[in-house]
């Protein structure tokens, strides 16, 4: 048996609205992307191919299913407009339909089901005119039926928040992610969890995770992948999604965050967070001298004043020193951006993505492969942790690092 999932209607809007770098397809559902969990329910009733349509294609995402070989199936995953019409959705598929049975999943539902006789059991024959709605269908020589299941739905944003805790608490026919799952708390690779933390179950953490000291995680949260949760958080019934920092001592109950974003899902009101993350506190007083900002840059003219003598003994061979490798490994490109520092018109470290001017990133000090989004999480951490050891640690590991590029990233 083959099947086609098509998971979009109209009333989707609110995906592109809050979540536009996301289809439907690949949000994230309980630390799955959706197109997952409706793969999962498919295959576990025989069918051996199927054709995935989403309407704002993601390669990503089709990097990530690949071929179907993790189902053991054949999986063609296609960009497609909203067709709500199942018998011109076929027409545009016949080729790939056959003249065998064909399973439909139409919108974005996750069927309920003990078996494929519990599925098939009870079918209604859809009559010429009748309106189709959500659901499961099955096209059978030449007929088409409803299979009535019942059916967990996301049509809203409210809806796609809930769907998530109702898969941590009762997951029946779903398999949770993780690495590892240990009374009802469900892991990723490479996750960090401080001294201090409380974490109630159920939960989902994804992977790349750290829970900074005395945090408390409740009532149900989901953590996506490459997450910082500073010291001294809470979260309560709580979505968070990937590349996400959340700064010290904030609490949070039935929120979505994304990235520098905070939505509720009820009211579906959001609040756009500065770029470098999330405030914990005002000072007042002495507290709005910048002192660290004062030892970044008395740190940035001794660097400027260091760095002038190797960069002045190479002058009379600039010409050609630039013409090698060892001119950007020796970060001898970087050594004008220090003076523009020293002048007021830059930052050593960027605190955000919205710095233009700086000489080096947080990410520098880890590796120069980091991808844009890292970045944009490690500067939220740098943003809220930035002192002068680590403004030194930062120049001195960027500088070591830049001497060990390989020549495809020069």
């Amino acid at each position: 048996m083959k099947a086609i999932i098509n998971p979009y209607n109209h009333t989707l809007r609110w995906c592109e609205e809050f979540f536009p770098d996301r289809s439907i397809c690949s949000l994230p559902v309980a630390g799955k992307e959706f197109a997952e969990y409706q793969i999962d329910s498919v295959s576990i009733l025989g069918v051996d191919e199927i054709t995935l349509l989403d309407y704002n294609y993601d390669s990503a995402l089709k990097r990530k299913l690949g071929r179907g070989d993790r189902w053991s199936l054949v999986l063609h995953y296609l960009g497609s407009g909203i067709r709500r019409d199942i018998p011109q959705l076929l027409d545009e598929h016949r080729g790939f339909a056959g003249e065998g049975e064909v399973l439909l999943v139409m919108g974005p539902v996750l069927p309920e089901f003990e078996s494929r006789e519990a599925l098939f059991g009870n079918l209604e024959e859809i009559q010429p005119g009748e309106k189709r709605r959500d659901g499961v269908y099955l096209f059978r020589e030449g007929r088409l039926f409803r299979c009535p299941a019942p059916l967990r739905s996301m049509r809203t944003l409210n809806q796609y928040f809930e769907l998530n805790f109702q898969l941590l608490n009762t997951p029946r026919n779903q398999v949770l992610p993780g690495y590892r799952a240990e009374n009802g708390v469900h892991t990723g690779m490479n996750v960090v969890i401080m001294p201090g933390c409380e974490i109630k179950p159920p939960v989902v953490l994804g992977d790349n995770i750290c829970l900074e000291r005395d945090c408390r995680l409740e009532g149900g949260v989901v953590i996506g992948h490459d997450v910082i949760i500073d010291s001294g958080n809470v979260l309560r019934r709580c979505v968070v999604f990937d590349h996400t920092y959340i700064g010290k001592n904030m609490e949070f109950s039935d929120k979505i965050v994304v990235s520098g974003r905070i939505i509720d899902p009820v009211s579906e009101a959001s609040v756009d967070l500065e770029e470098a993350g999330i405030s914990s506190g005002l000072d007042g007083g002495w507290g709005k001298i910048d002192w660290t900002g004062a030892f970044e840059y008395l740190f940035s003219l001794f660097l400027a004043v260091l760095f002038l003598i190797p960069y002045a003994a190479t002058l009379p061979v600039r010409f050609l020193l630039r013409r090698t490798r060892w001119f950007v490994k020796c970060s001898f490109d970087l050594y004008p951006k220090l003076w523009l520092v020293v002048r007021h018109r830059g930052s050593l470290i960027r605190r955000s993505g919205r710095n233009e001017d700086f000489v080096f990133c947080f990410s520098d000090s880890f590796s120069m492969r980091r991808d844009a989004l890292q970045q944009k999480l490690d500067d939220r951490y740098y943003y809220h942790h930035r002192n002068p050891l680590l403004i030194v640690r930062t120049a001195a590991k960027a500088f070591v690092n830049r001497m060990f590029l390989s020549d495809d990233m020069l």
